[in-house]
């Protein structure tokens, strides 16, 4: 019963991620259309290759699981927000079932998007990705729309995660860490995405669940020998 409680906050936090979404649409969508409007007619072969696991992403769960979920996010983003605890809770759920793929694709009307994708990637480079990941989005409430693009706002959360933070200060903002949340968010405009999350499901793009039974039913219905 307590479970059932909890998947209701779930779902009515999501409809206020869902208003926000929109907001995020309506103020950014011709910025996205003019960047998209020629890259999203790619083929369904170069779709394909964009969306195949590769070496460098950063996965829970199995490269060797029946079902692969990629999703695009931005650190900022309310709506991620609202998903984040519905994903965490799945990925822990489904374990080696799965193959849970994040990638970058930071929104430009958000200041800290990208500082907080290359904290990120920099605390992947000490293994420490997912650690970085949810502090994030614990904390979005904290450092989220702030007005002014700062990487110091992260030096703490890589202190807490336990970082080396000589090494930390060293690789953060360095292009390597900017080529890497580049590539994936190139590769988002080349397949036509426009805002974030954006859920796939084995190669295929879907609408975004309406809450955790709803992303479970999904996985399920896609599940070999249930």
């Amino acid at each position: 019963m307590k479970q059932e409680l909890q998947y209701s906050s779930f779902e009515k936090k999501l409809f206020t991620g869902v208003i926000i979404f929109s907001v995020l649409i309506l103020t950014f969508g011709m910025f996205f259309i003019n960047k998209t409007s020629s890259a999203s007619t790619i083929n369904n072969e170069q779709a394909k290759e964009i969306l195949t696991v590769k070496n460098d992403d950063w996965i829970k769960g199995s490269n060797n699981a029946p079902i692969t979920i990629v999703e695009y996010l931005d650190f900022e983003c309310e709506a991620c927000r609202v998903y984040y605890p519905i994903t965490k809770q799945l990925k822990e759920e489904y374990k080696d079932k799965i193959s849970f793929v994040v990638r970058y694709f930071p929104l430009p009307g958000h200041k800290n998007s990208m500082t907080s994708a290359m904290a990120a990637e920099t605390a992947g480079k000490q293994g420490k990705f997912w650690e970085m990941h949810d502090i994030l989005y614990d904390n979005q409430k904290i450092w989220g729309e702030k007005q002014v693009a700062d990487p110091v706002l992260f030096v703490e959360y890589a202190k807490q995660i336990g970082l080396d933070m000589e090494k930390y200060k060293n690789d953060i903002g360095t292009q390597e860490i900017k080529d890497r949340i580049n590539r994936d968010k190139n590769e988002a405009t080349n397949l036509g995405i426009q805002g974030t999350p954006t859920f796939f499901i084995n190669g295929e793009k879907i609408p975004n669940p309406k809450g955790y039974e709803d992303f479970k039913s999904l996985i399920d219905g896609l599940m070999p020998n249930k």
